[in-house]
């Protein structure tokens, strides 16, 4: 069935009319996703910053942590060559630093 248009060409956008108006559309959307994308990228480089900062502190933080560690550790074989204690076993709660220190405090009493 043939449907007459006659009359209704006013305002009906012809073949190449609609094929611009596409163009128009695609090429709006285009420039939209650039500007999402270049947004994208900015956020990713501080994304990156803000993670390159946190590796450095954790950086810092782990030497910290090793140097506590390791003077602790010198400490307690301290303890154990010099005073023949183990604080693995004896008075493990307390603090190695104080209980040094009361046992060199006996030692000079006694």
């Amino acid at each position: 069935m043939d449907i007459d248009t006659t009359g209704f060409e006013l305002g009906m956008p012809t073949r190449e009319e609609m094929l611009e108006h596409q163009s128009h559309m695609l090429c709006n959307e285009n420039d939209q996703l650039r500007r999402e994308l270049a947004k994208a990228k900015h956020n990713i480089e501080k994304l990156v910053e803000i993670n390159q900062g946190l590796q450095e502190q954790i950086a810092v933080e782990f030497r910290r942590a090793n140097g506590a560690y390791v003077e602790y550790v010198h400490l307690m074989n301290m303890a154990r060559c010099r005073y023949g204690i183990d604080l693995t076993r004896d008075g493990y709660e307390l603090d190695p630093q104080m209980q040094l220190k009361n046992m060199e405090a006996q030692d000079r009493e006694g």
